[in-house]
């Protein structure tokens, strides 16, 4: 029989897990932010805005998992999701805004290709985070009843599933 994880470990989970997600958005902002051009080669420039934009969304990624993930999380309610829906459109209008600027080189004959393209990527990456929040969903069952079962007593016999 395993122990269940002390609140320590879990809070410190949450918190690597807001850093690493923070961090990541902050690498992928400056990532994007320093992508100069795409035709007729790829080209980068890393400069003061490159570090800007790492700075301004790993803050302000940090700040929006801060107070609506980890505190809902650790207060057992759920988080406020008008702040959660915003911060997503925040990151859906500045990841298009860079996608335009970055486009702004290419002639008019190759953007119709690279829309294209992005269409099709949008729409694995849509499949892929679709799978991820059904694995979860069934995760999130499976450890409920895996819950339930460690909380009946001894001798009980579960009842029948649907």
């Amino acid at each position: 029989m395993t122990t269940p994880p002390s609140p320590n470990s879990e809070r410190d989970f949450l918190r690597l897990l807001q850093w690493c997600g923070a961090a990541c958005l902050g690498l992928t902002a400056g990532f994007v932010q320093s992508l100069k051009s795409v035709n007729p080669s790829v080209r980068f420039e890393f400069s003061v805005w490159t570090l800007l934009a790492f700075a301004v969304v790993t803050a302000a990624a940090w700040y929006v998992m801060e107070r609506v993930f980890f505190r809902a999380l650790m207060e057992g309610r759920r988080p406020p999701v008008k702040l959660a829906v915003g911060f997503f459109g925040l990151l859906t209008v500045g990841t298009i805004g860079a996608f335009a600027l970055a486009l702004r080189g290419v002639s008019s004959e190759r953007q119709h290709d690279m829309a294209v393209g992005t269409l099709w990527a949008v729409l694995a990456l849509s499949i892929v985070g679709l799978a991820f929040w059904k694995v979860v969903q069934f995760l999130e069952r499976e450890e409920a009843k895996t819950g339930e079962e460690l909380h009946r007593p001894a001798g009980e016999k579960a009842p029948p599933h649907p």
